[in-house]
C-alpha cells in the first residue's frame, strides 16, 4: 500500500516551480521570446508555440523548454494569452508531438504588457556552465 503525503508538491507544484527558476535563470530571452509571440499572435492570431521557435533562435547551451516557460508565464501569470485548442508540432525534431494552441486574450492588454515590458538589455553570449541547472549540455 502506498503512503500519499499532502507535504509533498504534486506533479504540477514541480513543473512551475521549475519553470519559475528557468525564467529567473533565463530572464533577457524569456523577455524576448514572449515579446515575439506576443506580436506574432497580434499580428497574425492562434498558433502553437512552433511560431516563436521559427522567431526567437535558442543558444546552444540553453534549454529549449525555456520556450514552454516563457510560453506558460503569458498564460498563467501574466493571463495575455488562452489556449483554444491543440495542434501538432510542425518542427521535424518535435516528432508531432500535440501542443496547445493559443490566443490573445485581450488585445489591448497585450498591447498594453508589450508597452510596459520592453527587451532587457542583452548581456552577451551565454557561456554553458556544468553548474547550471538549466544548461542544455
Amino acid at each position: 500500500m502506498e503512503i500519499v503525503t499532502t507535504d509533498r508538491p504534486d506533479g504540477e507544484a514541480l513543473r512551475d516551480d521549475a519553470l519559475s527558476l528557468l525564467r529567473a535563470h533565463r530572464a533577457v530571452l524569456v523577455r524576448r521570446i514572449q515579446r515575439a509571440f506576443l506580436r506574432y499572435l497580434l499580428d497574425t492570431g492562434p498558433d502553437t508555440s512552433d511560431a516563436v521557435r521559427a522567431l526567437v533562435p535558442i543558444p546552444p547551451g540553453i534549454d529549449p523548454r525555456v520556450v514552454g516557460a516563457a510560453v506558460r508565464a503569458l498564460s498563467a501569470d501574466c493571463g495575455l494569452i488562452t489556449s483554444t485548442g491543440r495542434d501538432k508540432s510542425r518542427r521535424r525534431e518535435a516528432h508531432a508531438r500535440t501542443l496547445d494552441v493559443w490566443t490573445i486574450r485581450d488585445r489591448s492588454a497585450a498591447v498594453a504588457w508589450l508597452i510596459a515590458n520592453p527587451e532587457l538589455p542583452d548581456p552577451g553570449p551565454a557561456v554553458a556552465d556544468p553548474a547550471d541547472p538549466f544548461a542544455d549540455l
